[in-house]
């Protein structure tokens, strides 16, 4: 035996702003989250939203709970959630060392990589390295950088 398929009852404005929110929004989770309640008002089951945006038609559910409850501030990602960055520019420690790595090994990333890994004790690509060096503005020749702004984030 099967449940009641569940819908959720929108209001225009409602519908409005997530037609909007799912087109739009800066985050991808956001738009995904959007769509969901937008097909399930249409009237499309929790399993077909599932498959269409390939998640668990748990998840789906939980989005559907989510939004009777909590409305728009349900479908942004939590304070907390998501994977903690390996580097971090707030982090003097990891500027500082990323500061010796480079006027070491200027233009080499995998041995500012290996440096880092080393002094730092924590293991990482070469591409959490150069989007941390993007992150650090450096300003000047490949001879001779010198930093003059970093970006906050």
């Amino acid at each position: 035996m099967s449940r009641k398929e569940k819908h959720i009852d929108l209001t225009e404005s409602d519908q409005n702003t997530l037609l909007r929110e799912s087109k739009y929004h800066l985050k991808p989770e956001y738009r995904e989250r959007c769509r969901a309640i937008l097909l399930n008002h249409a009237g499309v089951s929790i399993q077909q939203v599932a498959t269409h945006l390939q998640v668990s038609h748990i998840t789906v559910g939980n989005w559907l709970r989510a939004w009777e409850t909590n409305r728009f501030s349900s479908l942004a990602r939590k304070v907390g959630q998501g994977r903690k960055p390996i580097l971090t520019v707030t982090n003097a420690l990891h500027t500082d060392v990323l500061d010796k790595a480079v006027e070491a090994h200027r233009q080499d990333v995998k041995a500012i990589q290996a440096e880092l890994i080393q002094s730092l004790e924590v293991p990482m690509s070469t591409d959490t390295v150069k989007r941390f060096l993007k992150k650090i503005i450096i300003h000047g020749d490949a001879s001779g950088g010198v930093r003059t702004q970093r970006k906050t984030e």
